[in-house]
């Protein structure tokens, strides 16, 4: 199956990998959900809905598991400012940056990011980054 996004993004992925065992007649963005799912309409005539993103995680996308890493590694250190009452003008300080360049790097949509800054903040946290690599499926 060959889904385009509106970015004109294109990612194919075998029906098997998402639970269908029948043809899909047709795919779609279910308004209904403020595009965050894609409806599907399989042979038999019945409708199955999946998350949007999905078929890019399966096809392991780089761009949606860097969004996806970032968004994870963001959320926790924001969890550990929060849960240890750290302001961010302290973090500036440390990094030796100003306010505005933290907001930035605790922004998940912004992507190009400076990793040895996100490092020293996780340092400052008592947080240790591991990293994994591994061959694709």
């Amino acid at each position: 199956m060959m889904i385009t996004y509106t970015t004109g993004k294109k990612v194919s992925i075998h029906y098997g990998s998402i639970g269908v065992k029948q043809n899909i007649k047709e795919v779609w963005v279910d308004k209904e959900t403020g595009g965050k799912s894609l409806g599907i309409k399989l042979a038999d005539g019945s409708l199955d809905y999946m998350p949007y993103d999905q078929p890019l995680a399966i096809s392991g996308d780089p761009e949606f598991v860097l969004q996806n890493n970032m968004e994870r590694i963001i959320a926790k250190i924001k969890e550990e400012i929060e849960k240890n009452k750290i302001s961010k003008k302290y973090i500036a300080q440390q990094l030796k940056t100003s306010d505005n360049q933290v907001q930035r790097l605790l922004n998940p949509n912004i992507l190009n990011k400076n990793l040895s800054q996100l490092y020293k903040v996780a340092s400052l946290l008592g947080l240790e980054f591991e990293m994994n690599l591994k061959n694709a499926a």
